[in-house]
């Protein structure tokens, strides 16, 4: 039987949110009106994900935990949407990666982040052979240029990481890999060493733009879709195997290294019904994984991807509480 499933590695953390009433001076008091805990990263966003799209195949969770309290809040959290956590690494003498997030109603979002366990993450605790009878079909990587000692470069000028995708691809995985809007000094440099051991690459124009040097949106901030597709085809040229899929809130791209490319439109929804837009490019990789796992083609991909996005900004959360993927 061919491998099935998903193992996602990268970061794990416990988002804590706060509702405020005011941002406050220096110094000054504000009081809190609202708190809530979840868990955050891109993987278990996307696993959690995959879980409610009714991805009925092994989640598998990879990366580092602490030893305290916020670890079991993520493998609690992990237990509820069916992700296997018996591959977790615990840093005993170091505490789990969390996020406190402070926001006022209707202003935009303060993040004060603690990477933790994160910081240490290393091929050493990724255990992609011990996998046995879960081994899958999809290593999805959650985020270059935040995967702590991966994105360190060794002798040869390749990022740790490669070692890891190297080892996916020799057990017979597609490497997937989902970026994000870091500022980073390395940034294109960390993207670039990979991209040869890359099947899927995802992310959006602000990364696109990061790790090519290429602007795609031009002077009146609308998408150039021939910047766009330029884009696409440098990160071809640098080594994306199979696909670069490239999500902007107004389009989706889909080149692939056969020379077929699709733009796909995104369906407007009210402001009054965004809760937040937190977590919607996972939600969207998680339908591209989703299809990608089960071969379809690329257009149903994308408008499957565009659902799960239009359906996570309707809630507060970074992930889950979205329709199965038959419904979007």
């Amino acid at each position: 039987m061919p491998n099935q499933g998903v193992v996602a590695v990268g970061i794990w953390c416990v988002d804590i949110s706060y509702k405020i009433n005011i941002w406050p001076e220096q110094g000054k008091l504000a009081l809190i009106n609202k708190k809530i805990n979840g868990v955050g990263g891109g993987p278990s966003n996307v696993l959690t994900n995959l879980n409610y799209l009714g991805f009925d195949y092994p989640k598998i969770g990879l990366g580092c935990l602490g030893d305290d309290d916020n670890a079991k809040i993520i493998k609690k959290h992990c237990k509820k949407n069916n992700i296997i956590t018996n591959y977790f690494s615990e840093l005993k003498t170091i505490e789990t990666s969390y996020t406190l997030c402070m926001s006022k109603e209707g202003k935009e979002r303060t993040f004060f982040h603690y990477p933790g366990a994160n910081n240490h993450l290393d091929i050493k605790y990724l255990p992609i052979d011990k996998l046995g009878k879960n081994s899958p079909k999809i290593l999805y990587i959650g985020y270059l240029t935040l995967l702590g000692k991966l994105d360190l470069f060794n002798k040869t000028n390749k990022t740790k990481l490669v070692q890891l995708l190297k080892q996916s691809h020799h057990l017979g995985m597609l490497n997937c890999l989902d970026l994000v809007s870091n500022s980073h000094k390395l940034f294109s440099s960390i993207v670039t060493s990979a991209l040869p051991y890359c099947d899927y690459l995802l992310l959006n124009e602000i990364e696109a733009e990061q790790a090519t040097k290429i602007k795609i949106r031009d002077h009146k901030s609308k998408i150039d879709k021939t910047q766009a597709e330029k884009v696409a085809l440098n990160l071809i040229h640098k080594g994306v195997k199979r696909a670069v899929i490239l999500h902007t809130p107004e389009y989706a791209l889909w080149v692939d290294t056969k020379g077929y490319t699709i733009w796909t439109k995104s369906i407007k929804i009210k402001k009054s019904e965004i809760k937040s837009t937190i977590g919607a490019g996972d939600a969207f990789c998680a339908a591209c994984i989703y299809g990608i796992h089960e071969n379809w083609e690329s257009t149903k991909i994308l408008k499957k991807a565009h659902g799960a996005a239009r359906a996570i900004l309707k809630t507060e959360s970074s992930s889950g509480s979205i329709p199965h993927i038959n419904k979007l």
